[in-house]
């Protein structure tokens, strides 16, 4: 393999193993966030719940608590002996979710399942990618222009579809569970499941937005640190080898060089 050869694909699998490393970062950020309990029992979606969700305080902290944990993975958690857990809704003791809620929550936890799953295959693919790719480029200078480009592969489509969720969150609401969903239990009654009244718009707006703000920072921090790393990683035989051909080569370019002499015109 020419050096040329080597240096292209050391740049590519550097650039897509910064990729994944940021991929990584957002999974995390996204399972976080939706497994997180306390973010949807804030003090300020409590407020904003409560007088329409039909169940008590303790209650509506206890199903928050049960949603967090089934998500991360606790099959049973949404069980409360045989069957579902059981609960006063608007004084009507019954089970909290209906078959369509809970069909639709199946769906979510198999969602977060291969979440977990994608990551966990991510990351010995990042670090290969990562390593390898610096190993075969062996260029600062071009590592550092991988580092630079590979947020542009994220940051172009996530920014899009944030401007558009900034723009008309209803319809990138839609179209990310028509995306993820193949069916359409996810279109939930107020009138009729708890489930949406409990986990209503304002909800996954302020979700929305936190995994936005740490996949933004994931996308700085990890091209950020991998600059830095170009700069002080000590310097090698091979660093001085590189830049001694890259000036021989061009000092043997200057000096093959055809030499032209312009005398003027003749009259």
């Amino acid at each position: 393999m020419t050096n040329s050869k080597r240096r292209t694909l050391g740049a590519i699998a550097l650039t897509l193993g910064l990729v994944a490393l940021m991929l990584i970062l957002i999974l995390t950020a996204l399972h976080i966030v939706g497994t997180d309990d306390g973010l949807y029992y804030s003090e300020q979606m409590k407020a904003d719940i409560l007088p329409r969700a039909g169940i008590s305080d303790g209650d509506l902290r206890d199903l928050d608590g049960r949603l967090a944990a089934y998500l991360a993975g606790d099959g049973a958690a949404l069980n409360a002996g045989e069957g579902v857990v059981e609960m006063p809704v608007f004084g009507e003791t019954r089970p909290a979710f209906n078959a369509k809620e809970m069909t639709h929550m199946e769906d979510c936890f198999k969602l977060f399942a291969l979440l977990r799953k994608v990551r966990g295959r991510l990351i010995p693919w990042a670090i290969l990618l990562t390593v390898g790719g610096a190993y075969l480029l062996q260029n600062r200078r071009k590592a550092r222009l991988a580092a630079w480009v590979s947020p542009l592969i994220l940051l172009i489509p996530l920014g899009a579809f944030g401007v558009w969720a900034a723009v008309d969150f209803d319809g990138a609401f839609t179209f990310f569970h028509r995306l993820l969903f193949t069916n359409d239990l996810w279109l939930l009654n107020p009138a009729t499941d708890l489930l949406i009244r409990i986990c209503p718009q304002s909800m996954f707006m302020a979700l929305g937005l936190r995994i936005a703000l740490w996949s933004l920072a994931a996308v700085i921090a990890v091209p950020a640190l991998a600059t830095l790393i170009t700069f002080i990683w000590p310097k090698n035989k091979q660093d001085e080898a590189n830049k001694w051909n890259d000036n021989r080569a061009m000092r043997r370019a200057s000096a093959q060089r055809p030499k032209t002499f312009d005398f003027g015109e003749k009259h």
